[in-house]
């Protein structure tokens, strides 16, 4: 994401139009070489790397859709699903940001740099925002099993409420001043700051709280209760860690070697980051019984109950 709106720009054209000049140098150099054939084969491989994305954008937009629609209006939220809402919310915007900027790669001829600017600052603010989102949860559960009598007396009735509103916001700012930098011609490095403040710090308080948790949980099951809650929250911070560490180096390595096709990849880790989270809910949270047809919306509020263990939920 350094520098990443502007560099993103040329990179997945530069697959087309690097594809191109590539054939004829080399129909120059080497005559037994078909320049077409190379083109197509480079076009079709970029083209299933842009199906595979879609469709795991359409499993996340009914995932995330599922979980967003039942915690607004059919499941009575509390303290720890408000965050689980907002994170819904980050992914379904990241999976439309990367949608976005795919089919305009797939059906757009002619360059459109300020419709692809915004579309990437889209994805900029909402996966900035998911990552922030992930922190806090995982900060919170570190809190909540470590310091118990103190999370309990301490939390304010409307914390979640407003840490998920500094989060929107602070996310929104930094993308707005990128976007209205390069929109002016101004542009800066300020994409390249965000990344390592984000990217960097988040993921090193998230891979603390991971370690951290599963010690307590599964080292000393004496001191803390096992519940689906905390395998969910274990789970999804794992995958992210699994997936977003990729996808960040990929766009690092993007500011030093424009490659459309890892840039492709990188979204792809996003497209899975943001699908499997609602997966994991359902997962986690139906029973076990071989005959149980449980509905979505209790097998969701399975999961999220737990919550009250830490009380005061």
């Amino acid at each position: 994401m350094a520098n990443f709106c502007q560099s993103v720009l040329s990179q997945l054209d530069a697959g087309k139009e690097h594809n191109g000049t590539q054939s004829i140098t080399e129909s120059s150099t080497n005559n037994s070489c078909d320049p077409r054939a190379s083109c197509a084969a480079s076009s079709l491989a970029m083209f299933f790397m842009i199906t595979f994305t879609l469709l795991l954008c359409l499993f996340g937009f009914v995932g995330n859709g599922t979980v967003i629609w039942l915690l607004a209006f059919r499941i009575k939220r509390n303290h720890f699903t408000t965050y689980v809402l907002n994170l819904s919310f980050a992914d379904f915007g990241v999976l439309t940001a990367v949608v976005a900027i795919d089919l305009n790669w797939v059906v757009c001829k002619s360059h459109f740099e300020l419709l692809r600017s915004l579309f990437y600052t889209g994805f900029l603010f909402t996966y900035s925002a998911s990552q922030l989102l992930l922190t806090v949860i995982s900060i919170g559960r570190f809190v909540c099993i470590f310091f118990p009598i103190w999370y309990r007396f301490h939390k304010h009735k409307h914390l979640s409420v407003i840490v998920c509103t500094a989060i929107w916001i602070l996310a929104f700012v930094t993308s707005g001043i990128h976007i209205t930098l390069w929109l002016t011609g101004k542009y800066c490095n300020l994409s390249s700051y965000q990344f390592l403040v984000i990217a960097l710090l988040c993921t090193l308080l998230m891979s603390l709280s991971t370690v951290t948790l599963s010690w307590k949980i599964y080292l000393k099951p004496h001191e803390c209760k096992r519940g689906k809650l905390i395998m969910a929250i274990l789970l999804t911070l794992l995958f992210f860690l699994l997936l977003a560490i990729p996808m960040d180096a990929v766009q690092y390595l993007n500011l030093f070697h424009k490659n459309p096709y890892l840039l492709e990849y990188a979204f792809i880790c996003a497209s899975l980051n943001s699908t499997i989270n609602p997966a994991i809910y359902f997962l986690v949270g139906r029973k076990k019984s071989h005959h149980s047809r449980e509905r979505i919306k209790s097998i969701l509020e399975n999961v999220l109950k737990e919550e009250g263990d830490s009380k005061g939920e």
